[in-house]
């Protein structure tokens, strides 16, 4: 069964101001980067970061941040494509609604639709609260690797 309709939207200046005020639930900031580094951490690898709102109804509810780095990027790991989920937050009064699945799957599609695509690779901080549970429930696996003490996960296809 198919989650609420969600679009991922450009970040714009018509939306910069409403992506910046959301928020995650009290105890999940030391899981996610809150919205305005990932927007400068954007600004600052436009070559492989790829932001967005995640909206319902043209409102956003919360902000996604892929790493696309193609099988021609100079970082491709041995001249092979490598998409990272790099960002994934769903404002704190939006949780539980299926935002967060729905957004997950949009991403993917997305994704299906670059070069060399075999995958999606995320990665999680572990701990009390940790997003690990949400990524298994959305498909995601543990690939056996930590890196830089973070779980990394992998959604095949």
């Amino acid at each position: 069964m198919p989650g609420p309709a969600v679009e991922l939207q450009a970040v714009t200046p018509q939306n910069l101001g409403r992506v910046l005020a959301l928020r995650v639930g009290a105890g999940q900031e030391k899981f996610v980067a809150d919205n305005s580094k990932s927007l400068a951490e954007a600004y600052v690898y436009p070559d492989r970061a790829w932001p967005r709102a995640i909206c319902v109804d043209g409102e956003p509810v919360g902000f996604a941040m892929l790493d696309l780095v193609g099988p021609d990027h100079p970082e491709a790991p041995e001249g092979r494509a490598s998409y990272f989920l790099w960002r994934l937050m769903i404002d704190a009064d939006r949780q539980g609604c299926g935002y967060g699945r729905s957004a997950v799957e949009a991403l993917i599609e997305y994704v299906k639709t670059l070069p060399d695509s075999r995958c999606l690779t995320t990665s999680y901080v572990p701990g009390e609260g940790t997003p690990g549970p949400f990524y298994e429930r959305v498909g995601f696996k543990p690939t056996g690797e930590v890196d830089h003490g973070e779980v990394v996960m992998r959604r095949s296809w």
